[in-house]
C-alpha cells in the first residue's frame, strides 16, 4: 500500500508538524481507486463470522477509543485475531477483497495501528505516533 504521511499536528501549531512523531499514516493507499471506498461501504455494518469470531467492520474513520466497539456489544481486536479474520474482509456482494487500509487493534493490551490487506491476507503493525491518528475501526465478539 505504501502508507503516505500526512500532518497530523496534536499541539496545532505550524512548528511541530515538521517534527516526524507528529505524522499520522494516511489510513488509504493515495492512489486507491473509488471502487475502494464502494467495497468498504457495501462491507459496513454487515457482521460475519470467521476463525470463531464475529466481526464487524465499520466504514468511518476514528480516532483509538477503548469504547467505540463496547458501545456496540463488541470489542477491538488483537493483533494475532486481525491475522486470522483479515481474509473475511471481502465485499459481500462480489466477495472481492477489500483493499489496503489501516485499523485499530490491541497488542499485549496496547492500541496499535495495522495495515491489513485482505487481497494478500497479510497484516503488518506500523509505526502509531499517537491514538490520534484516524483508522478504521473492527470489532469483534464472540458469536451467540
Amino acid at each position: 500500500m505504501g502508507i503516505v504521511y500526512v500532518e497530523c499536528c496534536e499541539r496545532k501549531c505550524c512548528c511541530c508538524c515538521d517534527d516526524k512523531r507528529d505524522k499520522c499514516p494516511n489510513p488509504v493507499g493515495w492512489n486507491e481507486g473509488a471502487g475502494c471506498e464502494l467495497s468498504r461501504i457495501a462491507r459496513s455494518n454487515v457482521p460475519f463470522v470467521r476463525a470463531g469470531l464475529q466481526v464487524l467492520f465499520l466504514n468511518q474513520l476514528v480516532k483509538f477509543n477503548s469504547q467505540f466497539c463496547t458501545g456496540l456489544g463488541y470489542r477491538t481486536p488483537t493483533y494475532e485475531e486481525l491475522e486470522s479474520i483479515v481474509g473475511g474482509l471481502t465485499n459481500p456482494n462480489t466477495t472481492a477483497p477489500l483493499c489496503p487500509m489501516l485499523v485499530w487493534a490491541t497488542r499485549y493490551g496496547n492500541p496499535v495501528l495495522v495495515e491489513v490487506d485482505p487481497a494478500t491476507v497479510s497484516v503488518r503493525e506500523v509505526r502509531t505516533p499517537s491514538r490520534r491518528c484516524l483508522a478504521y475501526p473492527i470489532c469483534v465478539r464472540t458469536p451467540v
